[in-house]
């Protein structure tokens, strides 16, 4: 099958062929203004505003890019789609599966676009806890191949291709970091300064200074802490994964779009990071190394 072919049928597979057009903005009385209109062509959907020097970045274009990534690295593209009616865009190809402990994770690199003027053109990481199905996207603000959009772009991805063993260097040493959460044990500290960064609650305030619904939160991740110790066993990695179902499935909104922009660009996704960022202090920094420069 050919590139044109296989990007015509991940276009169509993911809802994502269509294609966007800048056009100017004027006043309500004809006037002039320095401002564009980003639009779907397909259903004429307003999605951003943009100045002159904004070019997008069109939905086939990524899928090519990610179409010639891939075959390169041998990994298929799986998944994609769009959020927020098409404002972001993002596509998903997986690696191998891994293990960490008891749980099967599966695994992503991805890409993410935006159409609002929200996000760079970025690639990334992602996976799953199957077990749980706790999702965790560290993907578009701690990878450093991001691409603005203007004209220059296009030429910008195809320099990132050849970033792609970065991209799953990344993926790989967080799979490693799992593991070192995985065997380290998990003590009443390291759950209070997770909590702490968090929900920014003094656990030892008075009850009556805490809000109820500071209280709520801090109730609901406990109780995701309980169902994590009890699947993966008293470590650091139940403590992580407390973190994705609290995000995951009881933070989150539950329309699937309004729930895939929490988790891969908004709060939930802000929240599992600082939640991450956290416990990975709480590694023993030998332990840490030992998985990482397997």
């Amino acid at each position: 099958m050919s590139n044109y072919e296989k990007t015509f049928d991940v276009l169509q597979s993911t809802g994502l062929n269509w294609s966007v057009e800048k056009k100017p903005l004027f006043s309500d009385d004809g006037l002039a203004t320095e401002s564009y209109g980003i639009f779907r062509n397909d259903n004429n959907q307003w999605l951003g505003t943009a100045g002159e020097r904004y070019t997008p970045y069109q939905n086939s274009q990524l899928v090519e890019r990610m179409v010639e990534l891939t075959d390169t690295a041998g990994i298929p593209i799986t998944s994609g789609g769009s959020l927020q009616g098409g404002k972001k865009i993002y596509l998903q190809a997986e690696l191998e599966q891994e293990r960490v402990g008891a749980s099967n994770i599966k695994r992503y690199i991805t890409a993410m676009n935006s159409h609002d003027g929200s996000t760079s053109i970025a690639f990334g990481v992602a996976n799953k806890v199957l077990v749980c199905s706790n999702g965790f996207y560290r993907t578009l603000k701690e990878m450093k191949s991001k691409h603005r959009h203007t004209i220059n772009a296009e030429s910008s991805i195809s320099i990132s291709i050849s970033q792609l063993q970065n991209a799953i260097r990344e993926e790989f040493n967080l799979i490693q970091t799992y593991k070192a959460f995985d065997a380290t044990k998990l003590t009443d500290e390291a759950v209070d300064r997770t909590i702490r960064a968090l929900f920014k609650v003094s656990l030892d305030a008075p009850s009556n200074t805490v809000s109820t619904r500071k209280f709520n939160q801090v109730r609901s991740f406990s109780d995701s802490l309980a169902t994590e110790i009890h699947t993966h066993g008293n470590t650091l990695w139940s403590l992580f994964n407390a973190v994705t179902r609290y995000t995951n499935h009881v933070a989150a909104p539950s329309s699937e779009d309004a729930k895939n922009t929490y988790l891969m660009v908004g709060g939930g996704y802000k929240l599992s990071n600082i939640g991450y960022n956290e416990i990975m202090k709480m590694v023993d920094e030998n332990t840490l190394q030992e998985f990482v420069n397997v």
